[in-house]
């Protein structure tokens, strides 16, 4: 068994204790009338709210409205303290014989929470418990039982003689304030039952219903202890108000089930709503992987067809006319060795140029110096290479993973390539950083800006290969600003 469900089992056994001794002590008063009808509401009363209120508690032990029910309960057990003959018991019953309905009130205006949200609601509650504590006491200090038609009533131990006139204002004015609660809290409960959701109006009705009603028969015997009309009609509404307030803890638990039932059913549509979410993000998702991988595809097609060209109009020429000069210098190398000479430093010549494209066309491909000695000497290789200079402003310093490296080379590379062809920029930084798991590059220039990804190939391309990675690939800078590459490469 958890503490709280012990606590709760002990709160419960002491409202039965107490209701047990509430119950001997209306039945043995000799200075009230319909004692049993009294115990019986009492009772009632204190049992519903007390037994209710644990079983809510324990079933929604976050929610404050279980224990506020509790101490209405509680409450309760306090009106048979009127029954007492003791001075003592007596002027505490007094004093407390309207707390049950400040209480009460906290519950209306909380429901179905029990927390105070708002100034307003702090505003009503606070003035409940001033009505019916501070304003009971000093109404009680100058109030004697038997003058007032309690016959046989203990004498009140704290009464300031004299001060009817005072003792009559304070009446009037704690039952003109009860009832200008009654109707504000009214207000505000309907208010908030008209803004309410068809789900959370489920869980008020009930609740509003009841206490309306309860209420209603409260006023009345405000009205009629205030106006001096006859003792049956106040008696009559007061137990009518009690009898409807005994049933009003099941209006809550019901109201309480319904909103849990409610909340169920907002859980389920908000969880339907994110997996539309979901499900049209995943659509996405895959589209822009089919996209990819089609740009993938045809960078691929692209990238074989300038390799062709590039042979072709390239290293494969020189070496056509390599040939021919060695064929030429062969044929006069016996006749003419002068002009069989310049033709093998032609021919020299033709070997160093083809070398020397063949080599810029294999680094396109795979640079060597990435694979034999890292990211740091291939950037150095750039920076070199570039029109534009280029500052290595930080590296990660160890070697990376072989896909994240080739990745992170060939998002600079393109970047300072662009720079050098577009950006008209005086200078570029380059930073390659590695921390939590990612590898974040950034290359920065001072240029014109204004660089859009969906213009050409080469930055889409570049974005599609960073994805392939699971990672993010972004552009920045207005026109004007310069332009900056970020890639952000997952790398554990």
């Amino acid at each position: 068994m958890t503490g709280l469900r012990r606590a709760l089992v002990a709160l419960g056994a002491l409202a039965f204790a107490l209701g047990i001794g509430a119950l001997l002590l209306v039945l043995g008063s000799d200075h009230q009338s319909q004692r049993g009808l009294a115990a019986a509401l009492i009772l009632a009363a204190a049992w519903s709210f007390a037994g209710t209120g644990l079983y809510a508690w324990y079933r929604r032990p976050a929610n404050r409205i279980g224990p506020l029910m509790t101490a209405v309960g509680f409450a309760w057990f306090f009106e048979a303290l009127n029954f007492s003959g003791s001075a003592v018991v007596f002027s505490l019953g007094a004093l407390t014989s309207a707390l049950p309905f400040a209480i009460l009130i906290h519950l209306l205006v909380t429901f179905p929470s029990g927390r105070l949200e708002t100034r307003l609601q702090k505003v009503l509650v606070g003035l409940t418990y001033l009505d019916t504590i501070v304003l009971q006491l000093a109404w009680f200090v100058f109030s004697d039982p038997a003058a007032e038609g309690c016959d046989g009533c203990p004498a009140n131990p704290v009464l300031i003689e004299g001060q009817t006139a005072l003792r009559d204002a304070i009446n009037v004015g704690q039952v003109l304030l009860a009832i200008g609660l009654i109707a504000a809290v009214a207000v505000l409960v309907y208010r908030r039952w008209r803004r309410s959701s068809p789900e959370q109006r489920r869980a008020l009705t009930p609740v509003l219903a009841t206490a309306a009603l309860a209420f209603g028969f409260l006023a009345v015997q405000l009205i009629a202890s205030g106006s001096g009309v006859s003792q049956e009609v106040e008696s009559g509404a007061f137990i009518a108000s009690v009898a409807v307030f005994a049933c009003l803890p099941f209006a809550f638990l019901a109201g309480l089930l319904r909103s849990r039932i409610g909340r169920d059913e907002e859980v389920r549509m908000a969880l339907s709503a994110e997996n539309e979410q979901l499900t049209a993000e995943l659509r996405a998702k895959v589209e822009e992987l089919r996209a990819s991988r089609a740009r993938i595809v045809a960078a691929g097609y692209r990238e074989r067809r300038r390799v062709e060209r590039d042979l072709h109009d390239g290293a494969q020429q020189r070496l056509v006319a390599l040939t021919m000069n060695l064929r030429l210098a062969r044929d006069k190398l016996a006749s003419e060795p002068t002009a069989a000479a310049e033709l093998l430093e032609e021919a020299l010549s033709e070997v160093g140029a083809a070398t020397v494209e063949l080599r810029e066309l294999a680094r396109g491909i795979h640079p060597a110096i990435l694979s034999d000695r890292g990211l740091d000497a291939a950037l150095g290789g750039l920076a070199e290479r570039s029109p534009v200079p280029v500052a290595i402003l930080e590296t990660p310093g160890e070697r990376l993973p072989e896909a994240v490296e080739l990745a992170s080379y060939f998002v600079i590379a393109e970047a300072l390539t662009n720079v050098a062809r577009y950006a008209e920029a005086e200078g570029a930084t380059v930073r390659v950083t590695r921390r939590d798991g990612l590898v974040e590059v950034e290359v920065r220039d001072d240029g014109v800006g204004g660089a859009d990804p969906a213009a050409g190939s080469g930055l889409r391309g570049l974005a599609d290969r960073v994805a392939a990675l699971e990672g993010r690939f972004e552009v920045g800078g207005g026109v004007g600003e310069g332009t900056t590459v970020r890639a952000s490469i997952p790398c554990e």
